[in-house]
């Protein structure tokens, strides 16, 4: 299942999106919350489109993980997303994180985290790389850094993460 099928299945409501393109024995197997941060949220996102229109969607398996700024930092970042990364850092350093919302805003400072965790793909999905990339959340990713560079959130603190990668015996 690709992007353009997902996308053809578009209902302005997540819920049922997620659930039309998780109906019957080809849809997806995929947490609501990333298959809102990917599929819906990016609906008319071409630029993001053709990034991921090549991959086959279903043999990916999805996990929340624990990564630690250290590993984060590690994460591949596409380039015409790499400036919303180092925007968001920099803006962090000089004035805390980043967001219209003062919920989110209390969130960073109370838990050190994110309220909703980036979406990340195993390297090899998108024929990149061996290492993970940086789906949806690069403000957020940025925001941590920030935080990690103005001492108010340790490197080695955990954060969770979603993480996609390829079912075992599907070739990559």
């Amino acid at each position: 299942m690709q992007w353009q099928w997902i996308q053809a299945l578009y209902d302005p409501d997540a819920v049922r999106h997620h659930a039309a393109a998780s109906a019957g024995e080809e849809g997806l197997v995929i947490p609501l919350e990333v298959f809102e941060q990917v599929f819906h949220d990016h609906h008319d996102d071409a630029e993001f489109g053709t990034r991921v229109r090549d991959v086959d969607w279903t043999p990916i398996t999805w996990g929340a993980t624990t990564m630690t700024g250290a590993q984060l930092r590690q994460v591949g970042v596409p380039r015409q997303y790499q400036f919303a990364v180092d925007e968001a850092r920099i803006l962090t350093i000089e004035e805390g994180p980043q967001d219209d919302r003062p919920e989110v805003v209390d969130h960073w400072r109370d838990a050190g985290t994110w309220r909703v965790p980036p979406v990340l793909i195993a390297g090899p999905v998108l024929g990149r790389s061996d290492g993970d990339e940086l789906l949806v959340g690069f403000t957020r990713l940025g925001n941590l850094f920030g935080l990690i560079d103005r001492g108010d959130v340790p490197g080695l603190a955990k954060h969770l993460v979603w993480l996609g990668r390829r079912d075992a015996g599907q070739p990559s």
